[in-house]
């Protein structure tokens, strides 16, 4: 029972997700983006999938940090990329299952990086590797709302490239 209601849940927080790359300030991307990871928090730990669930819970409080950065000098922090990812290295270890739970520890630490970046051009191209590492984080756990998130993303960053970034290359 608690799986099914997790993959529910995991299908809410992939529209949400699906919907934050059609987004055209960096801002927007980062709060859809920290309200499909809590969504997604309750969802991997709802399947047993702690090392997606652990990486979803500190990647929202992430991009809440990044989404309110240049408001304040604690998230302007020009450390936040390095420490996130040490967390999301050192968090990895004890939620460690089997060598599927790199994967979103791969994920994590290049999007901590990326989305740093203010740039929505950047964050869509660079967010194709951490969508392809969680795509096979997911089909492992039989994630079936993650498994279609990330087909979802993939199709979202490619039409976000297209309809956002490449107008701007041909203007």
């Amino acid at each position: 029972m608690l799986e099914t209601i997790g993959q529910i849940i995991g299908f809410v927080a992939m529209g949400i997700i699906v919907f934050s790359y059609q987004q055209k300030s960096h801002k927007s991307i980062l709060t859809f983006q920290m309200v499909s990871g809590l969504l997604f928090t309750v969802h991997y730990l709802f399947l047993g999938a702690y090392t997606g669930c652990i990486s979803n819970l500190i990647g929202a409080g992430r991009s809440a940090i990044y989404a309110n950065r240049g408001k304040n000098s604690f998230c302007s922090a020009k450390l936040w990329p390095v420490i996130f990812s040490i967390v999301f290295i050192v968090s990895g270890i004890p939620t460690w299952l089997n060598v599927f739970s790199v994967f979103p520890m791969i994920a994590m630490v290049v999007s901590s990086i990326v989305l740093w970046i203010d740039s929505p051009k950047i964050n869509r191209a660079f967010s194709i590797p951490t969508s392809a590492c969680w795509l096979i984080y997911n089909i492992a756990n039989l994630s079936y709302a993650g498994i279609a998130t990330e087909i979802f993303v993939l199709s979202s960053i490619i039409i976000g490239m297209i309809r956002l970034d490449r107008k701007k290359t041909e203007k």
